[in-house]
C-alpha cells in the first residue's frame, strides 16, 4: 500500500498479524535499510495489528534512495501521517537500532498517541556513539583487520572520520556505479564483521547494484549530519517519556549500540524494563528474536486491559 508524503515521496506500507489487534508500528533501522515481512513473526502477530512502513527512500518506497526532505522531522511526521490515514488513535512503536531513535523521537513528539515503546538494540544516536563504530579508539579496536580493510578501500585523509570520506565518495557525482557499489560494500563488510556475518561478495551483476548504493548513500546522509540531532541524541528531552511504558532488550555482546547505553537509558525512563540477552545486535539471532517475542506477549498482556477500557 502507498501513502504519498512531502517532498515528493511515496512512502510504501503493509499490515500484518491480527486486523483487530492493539496496533503496533514497525520502525526499521538502518538509516536506510527496509522492512521485511519475515520480522513482523517475532512482534506477536497473534495479538497485534502490525504495520510496517519504508521510510523515505528505503525499500519499495519512491523515489528509492531519494535525499529531498530525507530528515527526521519529516519521518516522524510520515509516522503521524500513516497513523491518521489508517485511523489508528494510539499504537505502540517498535524500533530496532536507528528504529529506536525514531521510536523514542516520535514519542516525545506525539505522546499522546504512544500506549507504549518496545525497542531492540537501542540507538542513542550521540556524538559518542557513531564514533564509537567508525573511529579507530572505538570497536575498531576489537576488529582490527575489518577495520583496517575499510580504511583501504575509503582512504580517509589525515584525521577524517571514514563515515566523512564514505559520505564524500558515494555522493560525488562523478563517481562511476561499479566504484559506489564497491564503497557500499566496504561499509557492508565492515559492519558485517562487527556483528558476526559473513562479509558480502561482490555481485558483477551491475542490475543488482543500485539498491546497495541506494541504501548506503541515505546511511550516510544521516551520520554525515550526526543525524541531525544534538550532540546528546535521544537522551535530550526523555523526562517527557517518564511515565510511558517501555521494553527495552538489548543484547550484553552488542558491539553496534553498546549494552551500557541500554542500561543509561533504562535508568532515564523510570517505567521501563531492560531485557538482557546474550546476544548481540541484529535480528536475525535467534537468542534476540525469542526475547523479543516474549517481550512482545508481555507487553501486549500489560496492554490489553486497557485496550478494553
Amino acid at each position: 500500500m502507498k501513502l504519498p508524503v512531502t517532498h515528493g515521496h511515496v512512502l510504501h506500507y503493509a499490515e500484518f498479524g491480527n486486523p483487530t489487534g492493539i496496533p503496533l508500528l514497525f520502525v526499521h533501522g538502518g538509516p536506510g535499510s527496509a522492512c521485511h515481512p519475515a520480522q513482523a513473526q517475532w512482534l506477536y502477530p497473534q495479538g497485534f495489528r502490525i504495520i510496517q512502513l519504508d521510510q523515505r527512500g528505503c525499500g519499495q518506497s519512491t523515489p528509492q534512495g531519494g535525499l529531498l526532505g530525507n530528515h527526521p522531522v519529516n519521518l516522524l511526521l510520515d509516522m503521524e501521517a500513516l497513523r491518521q490515514h489508517l485511523g489508528i488513535t494510539r499504537w505502540v512503536i517498535y524500533g530496532g537500532s536507528w528504529g529506536a531513535t525514531l521510536a523514542l523521537e516520535y514519542a516525545k513528539q506525539y505522546p499522546a498517541q504512544v500506549s507504549a515503546l518496545l525497542l531492540r538494540g537501542a540507538f542513542l544516536a550521540r556524538q559518542d556513539d557513531w564514533e564509537w563504530f567508525s573511529l579507530s579508539h572505538g570497536v575498531a579496536q576489537q576488529f582490527p583487520a575489518a577495520y583496517h580493510a575499510l580504511l583501504h578501500t575509503l582512504k580517509p585523509t589525515a584525521g577524517e572520520n571514514p563515515l566523512n570520506s564514505l559520505y564524500r565518495h558515494i555522493h560525488n557525482p562523478r563517481i562511476r556505479p561499479e566504484q559506489a557499489y564497491r564503497y557500499a560494500l566496504a561499509w557492508d563488510a565492515w559492519e558485517c564483521a562487527v556483528m558476526g556475518l559473513p562479509a558480502p561478495v561482490f555481485n558483477p551483476d551491475a542490475s543488482t547494484w543500485q539498491p546497495r548504493i541506494n541504501s548506503t548513500r541515505i546511511y550516510s546522509h544521516y551520520c554525515y549530519q550526526q543525524f541531525f540531532l544534538p550532540a546528546q541524541g535521544v537522551m535530550q528531552g526523555l523526562e517527557a517519556l517518564r511515565t510511558l511504558p517501555v521494553m527495552l532488550v538489548h543484547g550484553l555482546h552488542d558491539y553496534v549500540c553498546r549494552y551500557a547505553s541500554a542500561v543509561l537509558l533504562a535508568q532515564h525512563l523510570p517505567n521501563s524494563q531492560l531485557i538482557s540477552v546474550d546476544a548481540g545486535h541484529g535480528m536475525h539471532e535467534p537468542r534476540l528474536q525469542q526475547a523479543l517475542l516474549q517481550a512482545a506477549i508481555a507487553l501486549h498482556g500489560n496492554l490489553l486491559p486497557t485496550q478494553r477500557r
